[in-house]
């Protein structure tokens, strides 16, 4: 059993890390404040290949596997955690589904410019009378001669103004298999335009708004996958996708820990440093634990992924135990800074704000624990219909 990161993935980690502390770091507070897309870095980001890092050569990408890239957003989420959610909304959920569900010709035409970082991608599958029931959706595709007629009002899209690319979600009415369908879609199409920029608690400088569909017009060699079979793309970009955000919330907690560590270190009281305080110490330790713990989770998932193997459960055990742990070690670092951790000076507090979203978005932690117990019962009932060790299996009840 080997829990170390190979040559290749120590490099990327090592990479990230120093690109994170000189173009990432010193920004995340002015972004945080003025609420601003941060282009330049973006641009950054793509001269450094990270736009399409796990994206095939063939395609203009860097060919690494999928735990290299949730180092990268471990890394960029440390430093500012909107441009991790802009960076893996991009490339989990804006890339990697034409990859996964693409014709050839689709492959080709649109990841070069995603993987480069020319087209910024976003994927846009809530509304505003839906959430986690993404099978309730009421945006509408009318079937036209060559194509569809899309209308509807997408809500909170990821890097949505920004992109240049989106993964759109509607149900098909009027052809042979009615029902939700994916859609790749320029976001410079006749008849989209955007609504209410979101005003969000934390990952400031991703930009989150609302798309407006009015009769918009893809033509039938756009459809992602089948028609009708939308949700099969939706559920099978948001498994691998909980990967990312579960990294995502391990580079906010240890950007917090290592600030408060730091902060324990050379704040005094009582004629020593906190750190040595046993209230602050337990805190401490309960806070490098935790992160340890999740980051191993999120390494499992992305192997698994690496390896091909259905990673469901693993995504949702990862995102939910992550995310969780960003919140408490978060919470733990502003009370290890008392006073001071509440105010803006110190990053913590944005850190604390960021950390909220990681149990909401790409699936809450409800979301996340049904996902897993209903995995629990089917791997129960797998294990009573294989051959042997039944009796062994079947608790007695009654």
């Amino acid at each position: 059993m080997n829990f170390g990161l190979d040559k290749d993935q120590r490099e990327i980690k090592e990479r990230a890390a120093e690109f994170a502390d000189r173009a990432v770091a010193p920004y995340a507070a002015e972004l945080d404040r003025e609420d601003r897309v941060p282009f330049g870095t973006l641009e950054k980001l793509a001269d450094e290949g990270f736009m399409g890092l796990c994206v095939p050569g063939e395609y203009g990408g860097a060919a690494v596997d999928f735990l290299s890239y949730c180092l990268l957003i471990e890394e960029i989420s440390r430093a500012d955690a909107g441009v991790g959610a802009t960076l893996a909304v991009h490339t989990s959920a804006g890339t990697l589904p034409i990859l996964a569900y693409g014709t050839e010709d689709q492959r080709s035409r649109w990841i070069p410019p995603l993987a480069s970082g020319n087209n910024l991608g976003s994927f846009a599958l809530t509304e505003p009378n839906t959430g986690s029931d993404a099978a309730a959706i009421e945006t509408r595709a009318e079937r036209v001669d060559g194509g569809y007629r899309i209308s509807g009002h997408k809500q909170w899209v990821t890097n949505g103004r920004a992109a240049g690319t989106m993964i759109l979600f509607a149900r098909a009415v009027g052809g042979a298999n009615e029902g939700v369908t994916a859609f790749i879609v320029p976001m410079d199409a006749e008849g989209i335009s955007f609504g209410k920029h979101a005003e969000k608690m934390g990952v400031i400088s991703a930009t989150t708004d609302d798309v407006l569909l009015d009769n918009v017009f893809v033509p039938e060699e756009d459809v992602l996958g089948e028609e009708g079979k939308g949700l099969r793309v939706a559920l099978g970009t948001l498994d691998p996708g909980r990967i990312g955000i579960a990294a995502q919330a391990i580079g906010i907690a240890e950007a917090a820990f290592r600030y408060a560590a730091g902060y324990a270190a050379e704040r005094e009281t009582f004629g020593k440093p906190i750190a040595e305080h046993q209230a602050i110490a337990f805190k401490l330790a309960d806070m490098q634990t935790k992160i340890k713990a999740a980051r191993l989770l999120v390494h499992e998932a992305a192997w698994m992924k690496d390896e091909g193997m259905r990673v469901t459960e693993a995504g949702a055990r990862a995102k939910l135990y992550a995310s969780e742990v960003a919140n408490e070690v978060t919470h733990e670092a502003v009370q290890v800074l008392g006073g001071r951790g509440y105010m803006k000076e110190h990053p913590v507090e944005r850190h604390y704000r960021d950390a909220r979203v990681t149990e909401i978005y790409e699936g809450t932690s409800e979301i996340q624990r049904l996902v897993i117990s209903r995995g629990i019962v089917r791997e129960h009932a797998a294990s009573l219909e294989a051959p042997g060790g039944v009796a062994a299996t079947r608790p007695v009840v009654g």
